[in-house]
């Protein structure tokens, strides 16, 4: 079960690193706030809350829709 446990952790983490270089990355291209979807602005208040955002709060919804 530990071990599982830090796996897992290990795994979320990875994929934290991989959102902040993506938005840092974003930053670089001068597309940081701009959704990766539909190209409308994100809501300064979304970024705020989640800097690691790719897309906007509309966008969003319709991606956990489809899921």
């Amino acid at each position: 079960f530990d071990r599982e446990q830090a796996l897992s952790i290990a795994n979320n983490i990875r994929d934290l690193i991989g959102q902040v270089d993506r938005a840092l990355a974003r930053m670089d291209e001068g597309t940081y706030g701009a959704c990766e979807r539909c190209g409308r602005p994100i809501d300064p208040i979304r970024l705020r809350a989640l800097p690691r955002t790719l897309l906007c709060a509309e966008c969003k919804r319709r991606e956990e829709r489809a899921r």
